[in-house]
């Protein structure tokens, strides 16, 4: 049996698999999130009357803070542009969204909005645009694209 006094053993790499915050968070606060961003997604496609408020607005996600008091909501804005501005109005308006997020959702007690613009989709397109860039100058010159290109690259073939 190991010493309770002796510190916990170090991780094996410096690259050690991490949990993303949401993961983390005890079940309760991760279903308050998951129905809050489904709520507020609702709310939020009825519109607001801001002259701030523009484009097409996304909830990507809500992280609400374990003891249920807070809420960070991340959203995505089309065009880009208006991320901003739309971001303003969404923290000018805390108070009334969060009114109708709760009678909505027939909560208790409301967690605290605070609205945060993500980057993910932008991140992600540009990954995917760079990936493209690459194939197409190792086609350009020449090279065999790298194997299992598809997902179903196996589909075709036979095992024995």
């Amino acid at each position: 049996m190991a010493d309770p006094r002796s510190p916990p053993p170090e991780p094996a790499s410096s690259h050690a698999f991490t949990v993303p915050p949401s993961a983390a968070a005890p079940p309760r606060a991760r279903q308050v999130g998951a129905e809050l961003a489904r709520t507020l997604q609702q709310v939020l496609a009825r519109g607001l009357h801001d002259p701030r408020y523009r484009g097409l607005v996304s909830v990507l996600e809500a992280r609400v803070s374990p003891d249920l008091a807070d809420a960070t909501i991340f959203i995505s804005v089309l065009p880009e542009e208006a991320g901003p501005l739309t971001l303003e109005a969404l923290r000018h308006a805390t108070g009334h969204l969060s009114s109708r997020v709760r009678r909505a959702m027939a909560l208790r007690r409301m967690p605290r909005l605070h609205f945060r613009l993500d980057d993910r989709l932008k991140r992600a397109a540009s990954l995917e645009q760079s990936i493209r860039s690459g194939l197409a100058e190792s086609a350009a010159d020449g090279e065999a694209p790298p194997e299992a290109t598809s997902p179903d690259h196996h589909l075709g073939e036979h095992r024995s």
